[in-house]
């Protein structure tokens, strides 16, 4: 047979480990030993004895008893700064170790930026590059795909004008402008292979030939139709004055000025361009820029009065480019021929 258990009662376990337990005990061992010296009073020893016992009991064992609960807080006080003193250390060494992530984060992005910076200074040298071959190529290679080349990129980067630019004629009082490629019946891209359009004009803008270059023409060929259709507008500057620089070296000058003012952050980049008047005036279809200095005269201020007595006190002024162009904006302006309209054409009804 096995043996019954005998076992302390849950409820009084808490009150058994409680050190104030024991001294409530030895408080009270105290109390009965001290009475028990007064019941053997007869005996001065046994009394002496017994009053030693309890007064130890009743004083001396509740004061350690709270002394080593004393120092047991102390220890736990202590212990709770181990642990707060741990904690400091863990969280200065995740600190630590966040800070190094962070700055390792910030090099990695910082060299991130550093090399898309030069990726892209090289795609913006390679573009500027590209872009330059292809408007020196129509002085210096004038070809059908050369110019629709330059003319459709100068298009792509609003350069010119949505109907083109245009040279003045050396040694005649005509123009020739070079519109821009015509997209196809749906919309789509114009193919190199087209015609490009090409038309004499006067200095308002009005038509005076059409002219198609061909793309199965050389550049001769198109210079030896443009040759006759002058003849025959009784404007052929004579064999002397004629000739492929007359034509494209001031377009190729135009583009070449156009992009460098567009792309170099200029204070009045050049857009929309219709007709370059060197050597410091650019005509565009709503304002009169000179190149340089940046300065701007809006079209819409073509007709104010005094432009010439006030521009006069520009020291950096060249006054013939100024007077050209100024005259030449001012009959584009009043023939209706710029984006900006005078007023009693912009008020007329669109038929």
């Amino acid at each position: 047979m096995s043996r019954p258990r005998i076992g302390i009662k849950r409820w009084a376990r808490p009150i058994i480990k409680n050190r104030w337990f024991y001294a409530g005990v030895s408080v009270v061992l105290g109390i009965l030993v001290l009475a028990g010296s007064w019941a053997v009073s007869d005996s001065v020893w046994w009394s002496g004895v017994l009053v030693n016992a309890g007064t130890a009991l009743l004083l001396f064992t509740p004061l350690a008893v709270y002394g080593m609960h004393v120092e047991n807080q102390f220890d736990q006080v202590r212990r709770g700064q181990q642990k707060i003193e741990r904690q400091q250390e863990e969280t200065a060494a995740g600190l630590a170790s966040l800070t190094e992530e962070v700055s390792q984060a910030q090099g990695e992005l910082r060299r991130t930026r550093e090399e898309l910076a030069d990726i892209l200074s090289e795609r913006l040298a390679e573009s500027r590059s590209n872009d330059a071959t292809t408007f020196q190529d129509v002085e210096e290679r004038p070809s059908h795909r050369g110019l629709f080349e330059a003319l459709m990129r100068a298009s792509k980067l609003g350069l010119i004008s949505r109907d083109g630019c245009r040279v003045k004629l050396r040694s005649t009082t005509l123009y020739l402008r070079f519109q821009r490629p015509e997209p196809g019946p749906f919309g789509e891209l114009p193919h190199p292979n087209q015609d490009l359009p090409v038309q004499i004009e006067s200095i308002d803008a009005r038509p005076l030939r059409d002219l198609r270059w061909r793309s199965d023409q050389g550049a001769e060929d198109f210079l030896v139709e443009l040759s006759e259709e002058l003849i025959g507008l009784a404007q052929y500057p004579g064999d002397r004055s004629f000739g492929p620089d007359s034509v494209f070296s001031p377009l190729k000058a135009m583009l070449e000025l156009a992009n460098r003012s567009a792309t170099s952050g200029s204070s009045e980049p050049l857009t929309s361009v219709i007709e370059f008047c060197p050597p410091q005036w650019v005509i565009t279809s709503s304002h009169l820029i000179a190149v340089d200095p940046p300065y701007a005269i809006p079209m819409i201020r073509m007709r104010e009065s005094r432009w010439h007595e006030h521009m006069r006190e520009k020291v950096w002024l060249d006054y013939d480019s100024f007077t050209y162009a100024f005259s030449v904006s001012r009959v584009l302006f009043d023939a209706g021929k710029l984006d900006v309209k005078p007023l009693e054409l912009a008020d007329e009804p669109p038929f």
